[in-house]
This record gives structure tokens, C-alpha cells and sequence, in this order.
């Protein structure tokens, strides 16, 4: 399974890194995953929204990978750069579009879901985001809900930036093993919250 976590300018470090964490350490764990770090086009460091330099991996292909992770930042501030800017620019749009038409799983985590929302991904379906962002949620159709973690079939959303950890595990769980969810749970000392409802 490959998973594509997205990074751009501005991104917020802890949406895109913590479950990239979870999916190294699945593998770690003897999960057939491989999880990357991908630009839109090529750049050889991206900046965080704190400051962190990260190396990408590899640059976006359409239609390759499994599941494609989405990480806000700077929606609150509607700073570019961040996820604000990279809607309004809307150069991720209709590749993240795409993505749903393609991948197994397009997951939003935080302030990634309004990118999602504003693809035209999310629609009427239920949703999760930071709560700086629910109304800007609501606003685009989506049905609000207020959890960690919502699983809606192939689109899978989350709140704030320690939610990733949660939608990452989950992910995990669904899609791999339950009991490679539960070894990286033990070693990251963490206690994921589930989907009160799955599709």
C-alpha cells in the first residue's frame, strides 16, 4: 500500500508528520506499506508552518498511490503559505479531485479537510476538522462532525493536529491489521480514538 502524505509551504508539521510516523512504524511493524512525503512539483525542501525543513520524498503522481494524506496549516491566520494559501492559489484542487476518483482513501487531517472540501471531495458527506474551521466547513455543504476521527468509506477526516495520530492508526487498523494498529499504539504511548460510525 502506498500512502502519499502531502506537503507543501506553510504545511503544519504535526498533521503531516505524526501520521507519517504511524505509517513508518507500520511498516516497522511488517505492514506492506511504504509512506512518502510528496510536493506538488519538485522543490528541494519544504518549510513548515513552525519553521521545521523537511526533504520531500518524491513529487505527486496522479493515480499512484493508496491513500493520499492531506495536512492543513494557517487556515485561522489565512496565511500563505499554508493550507489557505494553497486554496487560494488552487493549484492542489483539482489533483486532490482527482485522488478521490483514484486512491482507496483520501484523508484530511485538521485544516487539510477544507482543501478537501473546496476539491469538491467532501460535499454533503460528514466531516471533521479543526475547530477554528467548522463553520467554514459547514459553509461548503459538508456535515460538521465534531470527532477525533470520521471514517465516510473512502474519505477519511480528522480534527486537530494530534487527531492525525488517531485517523493514521485507524487508517492502519482498517485497511492492514488491527494488531499492527495495536503494537504502534503501545510504542507511541498513545490511546487512539476510533470512528463512532464507519462506512
Amino acid at each position: 500500500m502506498l500512502v502519499d502524505v502531502i506537503v507543501f509551504d506553510g504545511f503544519d508539521e504535526g498533521d503531516a508528520l505524526g501520521p507519517l510516523e504511524v505509517f513508518h512504524s507500520a511498516t516497522m511493524f511488517g505492514a506492506d506499506l511504504h509512506a512518502r512525503l510528496v510536493t506538488r512539483t519538485s522543490q528541494p525542501e519544504v518549510r513548515g508552518a513552525f519553521g521545521l525543513r523537511v526533504i520531500p520524498d518524491a513529487v505527486y503522481e496522479p493515480g499512484a498511490a493508496d491513500v493520499v494524506v492531506v495536512p492543513g496549516g494557517g487556515w485561522n491566520t489565512h496565511a500563505d503559505p499554508g493550507a489557505w494559501g494553497e486554496y487560494q492559489r488552487g493549484d492542489w484542487l483539482p489533483l486532490l479531485a482527482a485522488a478521490a476518483d483514484t486512491a482507496r482513501i483520501v484523508a484530511g487531517v485538521c485544516t487539510g479537510t477544507m482543501l478537501l472540501a473546496h476539491a469538491g471531495v467532501v460535499g454533503t458527506r460528514p466531516a471533521a476538522t479543526h475547530r477554528v474551521a467548522w463553520d467554514d466547513l459547514t459553509a461548503t455543504g459538508a456535515q460538521l462532525v465534531k470527532d477525533r476521527v470520521v471514517d465516510d468509506g473512502n474519505l477519511v477526516t480528522s480534527g486537530a493536529v494530534t487527531c492525525g495520530l488517531d485517523l493514521a492508526m485507524w487508517i492502519v487498523e482498517r485497511e492492514l491489521s488491527a494488531e499492527i494498529a495495536e503494537k504502534i499504539a503501545v510504542r507511541m504511548e498513545h490511546v487512539p480514538s476510533r470512528p463512532a460510525t464507519s462506512s
